[in-house]
């Protein structure tokens, strides 16, 4: 951001700088030619003037002075009044070249936001995709846990039917023994009251 910055802105410096060089010597040319017009002028009205009083007696050379003073009249004026609307102009040349460097900043802020933006851009749709990573790891992990969980409560629930079957088992064998027991103790006391 820093390094688009400092670019705009070497740009601007740079352009501002030879608009003004530009500016300078046209304005220069300008002042060169007014001058001279205003002195092409009067010379020609100076001419016309003299044409006019000297052949005042000669068609030709009346019609050339008066087309001479005519002439010389309208340079006269136009540089005269370019001279007198020189700084209005210069003020509203400068407007222009200011108007002109603040468009051409604005263009350039809008160049850096927009890259701004699609580099954002960029970083979201990265980090979508990580959490969207991130989301179906963890939906694996989870079914996975589910998986070993439920495994886990099989296997629990054989041991427990295999310690309940040999409980059981282990049962049965003692009540045999026992009724085997009480079998034998009963046919010994019927033995013992026989032979008595």
């Amino acid at each position: 951001m820093n390094t688009i910055n400092e670019q705009s802105a070497s740009v601007a410096i740079s352009s501002s700088t030879s608009l003004n060089s530009v500016g300078k010597g046209q304005s220069t040319k300008a002042k060169i030619l007014d001058v001279a017009l205003v002195i092409i002028g009067g010379l020609i009205a100076v001419s016309g003037v003299l044409a006019f009083v000297m052949g005042s007696g000669c068609t030709i050379f009346f019609a050339l002075g008066i087309a001479a003073l005519v002439l010389g009249s309208i340079c006269l004026g136009a540089g005269l009044s370019r001279i007198m609307c020189r700084p209005s102009y210069a003020k509203l040349e400068a407007q222009n070249i200011s108007t002109r460097q603040q468009l051409r900043s604005l263009s350039e802020d809008k160049d850096a936001l927009t890259s701004v933006v699609l580099i954002n851009k960029h970083f979201l749709q990265e980090l979508v995709k990580e959490v969207q990573a991130l989301e179906s790891k963890a939906i694996e992990i989870e079914a996975d846990c589910l998986a070993k969980l439920e495994k886990n409560e099989k296997e629990l629930l054989a041991d427990v039917r295999l310690v309940l079957s040999s409980y059981t088992r282990r049962l049965e064998d003692a009540e045999q023994g026992k009724a085997a027991l009480e079998s034998s103790l009963n046919h010994s006391n019927t033995s013992a009251r026989t032979s008595s």
